[in-house]
C-alpha cells in the first residue's frame, strides 16, 4: 500500500500586506496644510471672540452717521493717504449735533490713489470723544443691536466647534498615519521574509 503524496503548496503566492509608504506620504502631505488650516481656524475663532467683545461693549451706545469727504491726509513717512470725513453726531437730548472728523479708507501706492468716496457711513461709539469702529459705503453699515450680539455669540459657538473638531481630526491623523505606516511596513517585511524561506516542493 502506497502512502499518498503530501499536498503541494498552493502555486498561488500569498497576498502581501499593503506597503507603508502611502501612509508616510499622506502624513507628509497633511502636516503643513493641516497646521495652516488649524492656524486659520484658530484665527477665525479669535476674531469672532474679539467681535463679540466689541459688540457687547458698544450695544445701545452707538450710532450710524454719514460723513462727507473734506480732506485727504498724507502720511509723510509712508506711501499712504487717508480720506478725512466730517459727520454730525446727533444730540441725545434733541439739541444741535456735534461735528466730528473721522478717518476713512487708507490708500497705499507709489503714489497712493488720491481719489476717495465722496460720502461714507460710519459706526460711531458715543464715547468721549466719539470714535468710529467701522465704515463702509452709504447704506451698508448698521447699528449694533441685541440681535447683532446674538449673531456674534452664535458665530463664536460655530467657530469654536469647528476649531475643536479640526484639532481632534488633525491629531488623530498625526498619530494614526505613522502608526499604520510602521504596522504595514513590518507586516510586509515579515511576509517577504516568509516567502523567501518557503521550501521548494519535491516531486
Amino acid at each position: 500500500m502506497t502512502n499518498p503524496a503530501p499536498p503541494f503548496p498552493s502555486a498561488r503566492p500569498a497576498r502581501r500586506p499593503p506597503p507603508g509608504w502611502p501612509f508616510w506620504l499622506a502624513f507628509a502631505l497633511l502636516i503643513v496644510p493641516g497646521l495652516i488650516a488649524l492656524s486659520a481656524l484658530g484665527g477665525a475663532h479669535d476674531a469672532a471672540v474679539d467681535r463679540l467683545a466689541q459688540v457687547r461693549d458698544v450695544v445701545d451706545r452707538d450710532v450710524v452717521v454719514t460723513g462727507t469727504l473734506v480732506d485727504v491726509e498724507t502720511n509723510s513717512g509712508l506711501p499712504t493717504n487717508q480720506g478725512q470725513y466730517e459727520a454730525v453726531i446727533p444730540d441725545a437730548r434733541g439739541g444741535p449735533g456735534t461735528t466730528v472728523t473721522l478717518g476713512g479708507d487708507d490708500h497705499w501706492g507709489f503714489p497712493p490713489d488720491p481719489d476717495h468716496p465722496a460720502r461714507l457711513d460710519f459706526l460711531v461709539v458715543l464715547d468721549d470723544p466719539p470714535h468710529a469702529i467701522a465704515h463702509g459705503p452709504v447704506g451698508t453699515v448698521a447699528a449694533v443691536t441685541p440681535a447683532t450680539v446674538a449673531d456674534a455669540e452664535q458665530s463664536v459657538d460655530r467657530t469654536r466647534v469647528v476649531w475643536i473638531v479640526a484639532v481632534v481630526v488633525f491629531w488623530a491623523a498625526v498619530v494614526t498615519l505613522p502608526a499604520l505606516a510602521i504596522l504595514f511596513s513590518v507586516r510586509r517585511r515579515r511576509a517577504r521574509a516568509t516567502g523567501r524561506r518557503m521550501p521548494v516542493p519535491r516531486l
